[in-house]
């Protein structure tokens, strides 16, 4: 009896770790040559996984799983024929990039790195986008020294299109150097390998969808001294749209590697786009915005990254236009960084509604430091003096849900006194840190008509009231009375 116990013991053991084995896979996804770094190597449950330069400063790998992910990356410092890195002088060859211990985020997920020499290890166990980068790493655009890696561990990949469907564009690995230009009911699909280099364009169309683990990488002809990146046209943008409907953006990284926005959005409505990367990558660290509307709505964005090098999020009307209206988007589940100027800024036109606004369960993992006068914040609403009407620019409806800033940072920045804000709610808030008087997390000077604090924590404390909740204010300007505020802080 005793032998049959054993016996089924080690079977059942076997057949569990067997199951396990089996259930425990790793995809990795290739990178052209043209783009392979030679500055970190990463292992996934011991196989390699290549590892794509979008920039200097910015590399990312990227790889399907399902188990666990256990991860080892080199991040020890390579110089070829005595070329200079983006990276601080004392940092010299054969050592970590890091110059120091590393941390993985969003913090929120808990992952742990071990560190040695120039080697990090750690497992994942749910997909997702990661940081990986030195715990000094911040303010890009203060200590442009900095390097960081990005890990885009994606579950396994299914609904994949026929290629020779004549609705599919289908692009396998490789470069393929032009722009495109998609009509109504087409498919673009980008195996994982496959580069874009160029712009995808989306202009008069209906349901059309870019899907893949491919990227899209576009270097294009904007000037380097001063911005152009706004301008609507084809070919001018990673991603642009113009007056479209129904379009789905589902796995791809986008690029924008020169400076100018990323993905933009004319009167385009009812866009849905999951696990998509943006990556803006310009040296300048400027001028490189995540996502754009100019008009338009009906928008949900999900599971994705945002690192871009100003604005992460940003409202307008059509092309600056005299009046518009952006109405009806969600992001949620998202990872943000925005290396430069604002998390969410609105503004613009003489004439402007936003309505129905959400951001939920986001983790914000770096914000930059303050510049010219315009606080960095949650929501940000710059002044312009030529376009200052009364009851001209009007924010209504905006939830701030489960939002975790793993920096200082403000909420509520609103420096155009013509703005009307009303029923904005910050629930379920934490900022890591105290915020100094430029991240202070109320900058207003505009109506605030109907604003919520329904447990927001900063630097570890509840706020229970306006004595927890600094005003920053700039000289010559006065803050404006907020009407209807609330605090909800019982445990």
């Amino acid at each position: 009896m005793k032998k049959n116990v054993v016996f089924t013991t080690i079977l059942i053991s076997l057949i569990q770790f067997s199951a396990q084995c089996f259930s425990q896979t790793v995809i990795p996804h290739p990178v052209p040559d043209e783009f392979v770094s030679n500055q970190y190597s990463v292992e996934v449950n011991g196989k390699p996984v290549q590892v794509f330069e979008a920039s200097p400063r910015v590399h990312f790998a990227s790889f399907e799983f399902t188990g666990k992910a256990n991860v080892k990356v080199n991040g020890q410092i390579m110089r070829e024929l005595n070329v200079p890195l983006p990276i601080r002088k004392e940092q010299e060859t054969g050592r970590s990039v890091w110059d120091g211990d590393v941390l993985v985020r969003p913090l929120s997920r808990n992952v742990k790195a071990q560190t040695n020499g120039t080697t990090a290890t750690f497992t994942l166990v749910e997909p997702g986008q990661y940081s990986v980068e030195g715990s000094r790493t911040t303010k890009f655009d203060n200590d442009n020294k900095n390097m960081v890696l990005f890990l885009f561990a994606n579950k396994p990949e299914t609904g994949r299109p026929k290629d020779g469907d004549p609705n599919v564009i289908y692009l396998k690995p490789g470069i393929h150097q032009q722009n495109m230009d998609l009509k109504s009911g087409q498919t673009l699909y980008l195996e994982a390998g496959a580069v874009l280099f160029g712009g995808i364009n989306v202009w008069d169309a209906q349901d059309v969808k870019i899907l893949g683990h491919g990227v899209v990488f576009y270097y294009g002809p904007q000037s380097e001294n001063h911005d152009t990146g706004n301008i609507h046209r084809k070919n001018w943008h990673p991603l642009t749209t113009h007056n479209s409907e129904r379009l789905t953006v589902s796995g791809i990284t986008f690029v924008a590697r020169s400076r100018t926005w990323t993905i933009q959005m004319h009167t385009t409505f009812d866009a849905d786009f999951d696990n998509v990367k943006v990556l803006g990558v310009n040296d300048q660290n400027v001028n490189g915005d995540g996502f754009d509307w100019f008009g338009g709505g009906r928008t949900r964005i999900k599971n994705s990254l945002v690192r871009s090098a100003d604005d992460s999020f940003a409202f307008f009307p059509p092309g600056f236009g005299p009046e518009g209206e952006v109405k009806d988007v969600r992001i949620e589940n998202c990872v943000i960084w925005p290396t430069r100027a604002n998390i969410g800024r609105y503004g613009g036109g003489l004439v402007l509604k936003i309505d129905n606004i959400a951001m939920i369960n986001c983790d914000v993992i770096h914000v930059p430091i303050r510049l010219f006068q315009v606080p960095r914040s949650l929501i940000c609403t710059t002044g312009n003096p030529d376009v200052n009407k009364e009851n001209s620019l009007l924010f209504s409806n905006i939830l701030f849900e489960n939002i975790r800033l793993e920096e200082p940072a403000g909420l509520l920045g609103v420096q155009n006194e013509a703005a009307v804000y009303r029923n904005i709610v910050f629930k379920d808030i934490t900022i890591m840190g105290k915020p100094t008087l430029s991240e202070a997390p109320l900058f207003i000077h505009s109506t605030v008509d109907g604003l919520v604090f329904d447990h927001v924590t900063i630097n570890g404390k509840l706020v229970s009231g306006m004595k927890d909740v600094p005003f920053s204010n700039i000289p010559g300007l006065i803050t404006k009375e907020i009407k209807n505020l609330k605090f909800i802080n019982t445990e």
